[in-house]
C-alpha cells in the first residue's frame, strides 16, 4: 500500500510531453481498434455533407468557392489536437458566417481578393481574442449569455440571410444589402425575374421540405447537390441563363498572412469580438451537449483555445472564421463517431476533393447554393423557444423581439449590441427593484408571502417585511422608499417593523449607511426596526459596523414567528388575532 505524510494527497504521475503540448489526444491512450471503422464512416459523411455547404457559406461571403473549403479544411486538422469534445466538427457555420459578410461588406467594396483578405483578418483577429480569453481563463463566460438575445439575433440573423439569397432566387442583380431597402428594391424589379431561375429555385425549396420530412437520415444538402448538377448537366440549364458556380482552382490552401490596411483593422475589431463571442458560445454550448450525451465533461477554457486556434489557423490559411458545427457534428454523432479521428478523416476525404474532383462543383446552379443558404436560415430559427419565452416570460420575449428588430434595422453586429444594451438596462432595473412582500399569518401561527395578498392576517401595530434581494447601492434607495410607504399605509400604527432578511444575502456600504438611517428615521417615529432570519453574512457586516449593537442582540430573531411571540408579549396580547382582520389596507408587495 502507498504510504505518504498524513494531510497530503497522492499525486497524480505527470502527463507525457506530448500530451501536455497536445492535450486534444488525451482520447489516443484509450482508443480500441473497433472504433476505427465507425470513426472512418463517420468522418467520410461528414465531408460529403459539408462541401456544398461550405461553398454557400462562401458565396455569402462573397468569395471564391475554394475559400469555404480551406475554411472547412483546416480547423478539421487543428482542433482534434487541442479540443475536449470527441464529437465535436469545428468548420464555417451559418449564423458566423452572416456575422463575418455584415462585418466585411462595407469594406470588400465587391472586390472577391480583398473580401477574401479582409475575412481572413477577422478570423485571425477572432482566434486571438479566443486565445486571450484562454489565458485568462474566462471559459465560464457563455454561462452569462442571456438567451433572449441569442433567440433574437438568430431570428434576424434568419431573416438577412433569407433577404441576402433573393437576388440568385429570382435571378435578378439587387444593390441595396440593408434588409429593408433590400426587400423594397425586390419588389421595384419584381418584372426582371429571371422565370427559369425562380421555378428552379422554388422547386428545390418544395424538394428541401419533402427531403427534410419523408427521408430524414437522407442530408438534404447532399441529394440536393446530387440533382442539382444532375439537371443542370441534362438541361444544359447554364445555356438557358442559369448561372452556375464555375470552375475554381484546384489544390490545397496555402499561408498567406492577410494584406489589409491598419485603418481597416480597427473597423473590423468590434465585428471580431461579437464572432469570437458567438463562436466560442455556439462551440461550447455544442460541446457541452454531446459530452452529456456521450458522457464525458468538456474543458470550457480548452475549447476557448482550441477555438482560437482553429480560427486563426484558418486565418493564415486563406479561410475565415469557424466555430462547431451542430448540423456536422450531429451527423458524425448518428453515424457512430467516438472520437476526433472522425475529424481527421473528413480532412482526408477533402484534401482528396481538392486535389481531385473540383470540377464537379463547376456545374451547380449558384440558385442551389442560395436555397441551401435559406433551408440553413430556417433552421435558424428556434420556433418552440420562442413560443416557451412569449409564454412564460413575456418582458424576455419583448428583449427577444427588439434584438431581431435591430438586427435587421442597423445590421447583425450593430443589432446584437442593441440586444445586449437592452438586457443590461433589464438586469439594472431588476436589480434596482426587486420582488418584495408583506408577510401573513396563517393557521397554525406562522408567516407567508401570499402574494396576492389574500387570506391570512397580520398583526395590529407589526410589519413583517421580506425583500428578495441584496441590499446594495442600486436599490437601497427603493427599499428604503417602501419601508416608508408601507408604515405609512398601515391602518393601524406601527410599533415594530420586522425585516425578514433571508434573501438579503449582502449589503454594501452604501446600503448599510441607508441602513443605519432608516433606524434613526424610525425610532424618532417610535417604530422599533427588528430583523428574523439574519444570515451568517448579513449578521458579520452588521456586526462590523456596530449596527448590531446599535440595535441590540434582542433585535434579532430567529423567524418571523419568534418575533410576532415577541411582540404580541410585549404588548399584553397572547392571544391570535381574530380572523378577519387583514391587511387589505396595506400594500401586498411585489
Amino acid at each position: 500500500m502507498a504510504q505518504f505524510t498524513t494531510g497530503e494527497l497522492p499525486k497524480s504521475p505527470p502527463s507525457p510531453a506530448w500530451l501536455r503540448l497536445l492535450p486534444g489526444l488525451g482520447w489516443l491512450r484509450e482508443y480500441r481498434r473497433e472504433w476505427l471503422r465507425a470513426d472512418t464512416l463517420a468522418g467520410i459523411s461528414v465531408c460529403v455533407v459539408m462541401i456544398p455547404s461550405v461553398i454557400a457559406y462562401a458565396g455569402l461571403l462573397g468569395l471564391a468557392p475554394q475559400h469555404g473549403l480551406y475554411a472547412a479544411l483546416i480547423p478539421l486538422l487543428v482542433y482534434p489536437f487541442f479540443g475536449s469534445s470527441r464529437q465535436v466538427i469545428v468548420g464555417p457555420d451559418i449564423a458566423i458566417s452572416l456575422l463575418v459578410a455584415s462585418a466585411i461588406a462595407p469594406l470588400a467594396g465587391g472586390d472577391a481578393a480583398h473580401a477574401a483578405g479582409l475575412a481572413a483578418l477577422v478570423a485571425v483577429l477572432g482566434g486571438l481574442l479566443l486565445l486571450l480569453g484562454a489565458r485568462a481563463k474566462i471559459g465560464a463566460v457563455a454561462d452569462f449569455l442571456s438567451k433572449p438575445v441569442l433567440v433574437g439575433y438568430m431570428t434576424g440573423a434568419a431573416l438577412i440571410l433569407v433577404a441576402s439569397q433573393l437576388d440568385k432566387l429570382f435571378g435578378v442583380k439587387l444593390e441595396r444589402n440593408d434588409f429593408f431597402p433590400r426587400l423594397g428594391e425586390l419588389a421595384s424589379k419584381l418584372s426582371q425575374t429571371h422565370m427559369p431561375t425562380l421555378l428552379l429555385g422554388a422547386g428545390m425549396l418544395v424538394l428541401v421540405g419533402l427531403l427534410r420530412r419523408l427521408t430524414p437520415k437522407v442530408p438534404p444538402a447532399l441529394a440536393l447537390v446530387v440533382l442539382a448538377i444532375g439537371a443542370s448537366l441534362v438541361w444544359k440549364l447554364e445555356g438557358q441563363g442559369v448561372q452556375v458556380v464555375g470552375a475554381f482552382p484546384r489544390g490545397l490552401p496555402r499561408f498567406a498572412v492577410p494584406q489589409v490596411e491598419w485603418r481597416e483593422i480597427h473597423l473590423l475589431l468590434p465585428g471580431a469580438i461579437g464572432i469570437a463571442l458567438l463562436a466560442y458560445t455556439e462551440g461550447i454550448l455544442l460541446a457541452r451537449a454531446f459530452g452529456a450525451r456521450n458522457g464525458y465533461e468538456v474543458a470550457p477554457n480548452r475549447e476557448l483555445a482550441a477555438m482560437g486556434l482553429a480560427n486563426v489557423a484558418a486565418g493564415l490559411f486563406q479561410g475565415f472564421s469557424v466555430t462547431g458545427s451542430q448540423a456536422r457534428t450531429t451527423i458524425n454523432d448518428a453515424a457512430g463517431g467516438k472520437t476526433q479521428v472522425a475529424s481527421l478523416v473528413a480532412a482526408v476525404t477533402l484534401v482528396l476533393f481538392l486535389l481531385f474532383l473540383t470540377p464537379v462543383i463547376a456545374h451547380l446552379p449558384t440558385v442551389a447554393l442560395a436555397v441551401l443558404l435559406i433551408y440553413g436560415g430556417a433552421t435558424l430559427v428556434e420556433f418552440d423557444t420562442m413560443v416557451r419565452i412569449y409564454r412564460y416570460y413575456p418582458g424576455s420575449a419583448m428583449l427577444a423581439a427588439s434584438t431581431t428588430l435591430g438586427v435587421l434595422a442597423v445590421g447583425v453586429v450593430a443589432g446584437i449590441l442593441v440586444g445586449v444594451a437592452i438586457s443590461l438596462l433589464a438586469l439594472i432595473s431588476r436589480v434596482s427593484h426587486p420582488p418584495d412582500a408583506v408577510l401573513r399569518q396563517v393557521e397554525g401561527g406562522s408567516f407567508h408571502d401570499l402574494g396576492d395578498g389574500s387570506g391570512g392576517t397580520t398583526l395590529p401595530g407589526l410589519v413583517a417585511y421580506r425583500f428578495y434581494a441584496p441590499l446594495l447601492f442600486s436599490n437601497c434607495g427603493h427599499f428604503v422608499q417602501r419601508v416608508r410607504d408601507l408604515i405609512a399605509a398601515s391602518p393601524q400604527p406601527v410599533g415594530w417593523f420586522l425585516i425578514d432578511a433571508q434573501a438579503i444575502t449582502d449589503i454594501d456600504v452604501t446600503a448599510a449607511d441607508a441602513l443605519e438611517g432608516l433606524n434613526r428615521e424610525l425610532a424618532r417615529k417610535g417604530v422599533a426596526l427588528k430583523f428574523a432570519h439574519a444570515n451568517r453574512p448579513l449578521r458579520q457586516v452588521l456586526e462590523r459596523i456596530g449596527f448590531t449593537g446599535e440595535l441590540g442582540k434582542e433585535s434579532f430573531f430567529n423567524s418571523v414567528h419568534d418575533c410576532a411571540a415577541a411582540f404580541q408579549a410585549q404588548a399584553g396580547r397572547l392571544t391570535a388575532l381574530a380572523p378577519g382582520r387583514t391587511s387589505a389596507a396595506l400594500p401586498a408587495g411585489r
